[in-house]
């Protein structure tokens, strides 16, 4: 499990600070390829500093595990974790909310599929 949440924490990092920079991408629909959100500019930021505080709060819970795991987490601790979870998912649904919806530039039928005749 620890190898597992060290893996998260890194992809999340090394993606956010990447996605800060602003880059285009498009990232298609999960039921229909040909569509989904052109994301650039600001929604990439946003989705990147999503990344960023959803490994923090990964590095968080790591901490909190490592220091003793009979002891609960204080009241304090918790109503931080749970703040940065918001603030995580605020930011990531305003990255795809502000993203330009649209159609694939890239995407092709697949081969075998009969294209209409005009």
């Amino acid at each position: 499990m620890r190898t597992f949440l060290a893996l998260t924490i890194v992809l999340c990092t090394v993606g956010g600070l990447y996605l800060l920079q602003g880059p285009v991408f498009f990232w298609p629909d999960r039921f229909d390829p040909s569509q989904g959100v052109a994301l650039g500019g600001t929604s990439s930021q946003l989705l990147g500093a999503g990344l960023l505080v959803i490994g923090a709060v990964g590095v968080m819970a790591a901490r909190q595990a490592a220091r003793s795991p009979s002891r609960p987490a204080t009241r304090r601790w918790q109503l931080r974790y749970f703040l940065l979870i918001v603030v995580a998912l605020g930011l990531v649904s305003a990255a795809f909310t502000t993203g330009e919806r649209g159609p694939n530039p890239d995407w092709r039928p697949p081969s075998g599929t009969p294209t209409p005749h005009r």
